[in-house]
């Protein structure tokens, strides 16, 4: 039998292991939605349940003692099972429940309309869609899986490659009349870029042995408008062939140059500490079974 007064509350462990991996008791209040005085009597709490000082206390920034980095790893690890277990519970309740975050283009343009063969495969799992930019803790958010675009670099989550991002110069037909044919008068064309990879027509532009060129432009928030602004003859845009092919192939885009490879890739991630469910498991397979399909989207 486990003494009680070992046993500290939740709220102190959670209150602790946030102070140390944020290193502030106000950046923990915010993190736990709470005042700061409350995170500091919660650690207070489990310093005197304990009889040990687990904190020093700066004028900018706390950082533990020996024993409070000790206690540390071993709190975050029993919040963790904590989570894993109310996590296994509840996917053993909502096993034909699928939760998925899923980029704005990205879905609208490739999944969703290839979601009604994987609901007519798999009738018995009940999607639930959240639209998210940007990486997020997939666990504290009950998110069983995202699709993300850039690097695997994602915390406390597993990457498998869906595919490579790979993009290509497009313009809308009635900005060219004929005139662009080479990378270098490609170039010189009104060129729109993304704000999320200012870098992008640099990176182009080497691959085809040109120089730097200046800065955009027109610079866009989001994929979608910049590919509006594109079809609508504002400029030449580096735009990925998979999501546009639609375009393309009715003549509202026109490729311009030799499609690039620029470092990224298109991911499913899942929690890295979570058992894997049969619905993420059965949407992992058909997923990749849809990125091979011979239907002249991927080559």
């Amino acid at each position: 039998m486990i003494a009680r007064r070992f046993l500290p509350s939740t709220q102190s462990l959670q209150a602790f292991d946030a102070v140390v991996r944020l290193g502030s008791f106000t950046a923990a209040a915010q993190e736990l939605a709470l005042t700061q005085s409350a995170v500091s009597r919660q650690v207070a709490a489990l310093e005197s349940q304990l009889g040990q000082v687990l904190l020093v206390r700066g004028k900018r920034s706390v950082t533990p003692t020996a024993q409070g980095r000790v206690y540390a790893t071993a709190a975050q690890s029993a919040l963790q099972q904590l989570q894993q277990a109310a996590l296994a519970l509840q996917g053993a309740q909502d096993k034909g429940r699928l939760t998925l975050a899923i980029l704005p283009t990205f879905g609208t343009r490739w999944l969703i309309p290839r979601i009604p063969r994987f609901l007519r495969r798999h009738p018995e799992i009940t999607l639930h869609f959240t639209t998210r930019i940007g990486q997020f803790d997939l666990l504290s958010e009950g998110v069983d899986a995202a699709v993300h675009a850039g690097q695997p670099d994602w915390p406390q989550a597993q990457a498998l490659q869906l595919f490579e991002d790979r993009v290509q110069p497009m313009a809308a037909p009635t900005l060219l009349a004929g005139t662009a044919t080479t990378s270098a008068q490609i170039a010189r064309l009104p060129r729109l870029a993304l704000a999320t990879r200012p870098a992008e027509w640099d990176g182009w532009m080497a691959a085809q042995g040109l120089p730097p060129a200046p800065a955009p432009d027109m610079v866009f928030e989001h994929l979608a408008t910049l590919a509006q602004a594109c079809v609508a003859g504002l400029g030449v845009a580096l735009l990925p062939p998979f999501l546009y092919h639609g375009e393309l192939a009715a003549g509202e885009l026109a490729a311009l140059g030799p499609e690039w490879g620029n470092g990224s890739g298109y991911w499913l991630m899942t929690p890295e500490h979570a058992p894997e469910g049969a619905a993420v498991r059965a949407f992992r397979d058909w997923l990749m079974t849809e990125i091979t399909r011979d239907d002249g989207v991927f080559a």
